[in-house]
């Protein structure tokens, strides 16, 4: 009987790619339209922008381990569609102009749609695959903020052309609005499917579910292991995961302004060119996914691709602005394969009974990462200057490069 209700991996991944890529387009739609924002709504510069973009996920920090709880409560069907719900409210409140504030709330919101997909979305995939396959789908489901960024890079500033910022708000509304109806429609029989795919794991000794992934929901005593907070290993991976998105994510939401405002360039051409970085991102972090299932490493890979990416945060002040699509495209390469090694790094330092918590803590370091980058990187820009801001995101890469590396028990 359990059988005929699962539901099959790749539909499984396609739907929680697309509804995660739904709260992915919310956080992305600000930077954009930085300028057209700033004039609008008046705000006070750099500082007050960045806060509009990273006041999105500030609920994370707090959410990311209940979270958890949450998904054992009530299941991953019925936690998807409030997330997704809660995505759909939040864009259309927005959408309505009420001022900074309501503005303010209403990113709040959607994020707490993205921060229940964050941690449903790659539990329900390590569920659905197994040990061969689970690096590469893991990958491929990391590439939701990659394609996020590609549609509001390129589709927000012709939306908002004349001012009219408020559309892309309704266009985010309405997709996630799609997305929620195809889950009610589409994934009615998760939990089961889910439960059906832990059980075989679950009849060995000593295991609960398969490698990093979650038992079947209603079983919340996995929840709460301790020891996923004494795992050191779990907390280099998270400090190095904090870090890469205090950088990536700051940088690439203010990259657009920059070459707007300092290198010259036409804003919808701008944000188009950033966008190259997560188009290249896509197949990056599939590769990325395959190349350390293949070499059974995720230190090395992880490492390299840190150490790469501290390389082009020194190259960006002094990098020609005629070739500056060049910088863009090895930035791509070397940020967007790191989210999905992180994710499959952490599973592989716990055992199988600790993979909710231990990716809820994850989600914990990497809102706290998202939170604090544009808004550093914002109140940076201001104090120090551009390059200055650039060339500080170097040494804050290596640190989460070295945490790779002495991670002992990861291979």
């Amino acid at each position: 009987m359990m059988e005929r209700k699962r539901i099959s991996p790749g539909l499984v991944l396609f739907m929680m790619l697309m509804s995660m890529t739904a709260g992915a387009m919310c956080l992305n739609k600000v930077a954009p339209i930085v300028p057209v924002l700033t004039e609008s709504m008046g705000l006070a510069g750099a500082g007050q922008a960045g806060l509009l973009i990273s006041v999105f996920v500030f609920s994370g920090i707090f959410l990311a381990i209940p979270s958890g709880v949450i998904i054992a409560k009530l299941g991953y069907y019925k936690t998807g569609i409030i997330a997704l719900a809660a995505i759909l409210a939040g864009s259309v409140v927005g959408a309505l102009d009420a001022g900074y504030a309501v503005m303010l709330g209403s990113r709040i919101v959607e994020g707490v749609g993205l921060i229940l997909l964050m941690t449903l979305g790659p539990a329900a995939v390590a569920s659905s695959f197994d040990d061969r396959r689970r690096g590469s789908a893991m990958g491929l489901l990391m590439c939701f903020m990659a394609f996020g960024q590609i549609a509001m890079f390129n589709l927000a500033p012709r939306i908002a052309e004349g001012g009219a910022w408020e559309n892309v708000w309704w266009f985010t509304a309405v997709y996630a609005g799609v997305f929620l109806v195809a889950w009610i429609v589409a994934l009615r029989n998760l939990d089961a499917s889910l439960a059906a795919a832990a059980a075989p794991a679950a009849e060995a000794p000593g295991t609960g579910a398969l490698d990093g992934a979650p038992a079947a929901p209603n079983a919340p005593t996995r929840l709460f292991s301790k020891d996923v907070f004494l795992n050191p290993g779990v907390w280099l991976v998270g400090i190095t995961l904090m870090v890469y998105l205090i950088a990536e994510q700051g940088v690439i939401s203010f990259l657009p302004t920059y070459l707007a405002e300092v290198r010259g360039m036409d804003a919808a051409a701008a944000s188009s060119i950033v966008s190259i970085a997560p188009l290249v991102g896509i197949p990056v972090g599939i590769v990325a996914g395959m190349v350390s299932d293949k070499m059974g490493s995720r230190k090395k890979p992880l490492g390299v691709l840190m150490l790469a990416s501290a390389v082009t945060y020194a190259l960006m002040p002094t990098w020609p602005t005629g070739v500056f699509i060049v910088l863009v495209v090895l930035f791509g390469i070397a940020v967007m394969g790191i989210v999905g090694l992180c994710f499959s790094a952490v599973a592989e330092l716990v055992p199988p009974a600790q993979g909710d918590m231990a990716v809820a803590l994850l989600n914990t370091f990497q809102w706290v990462g998202i939170f604090l980058s544009s808004s550093l990187v914002g109140l940076l820009i201001e104090a120090v200057g551009w390059d200055m801001a650039f060339y500080l995101m170097v040494p804050l890469t290596v640190v989460g490069a070295v945490c790779t590396f002495v991670t002992a028990k990861l291979r």
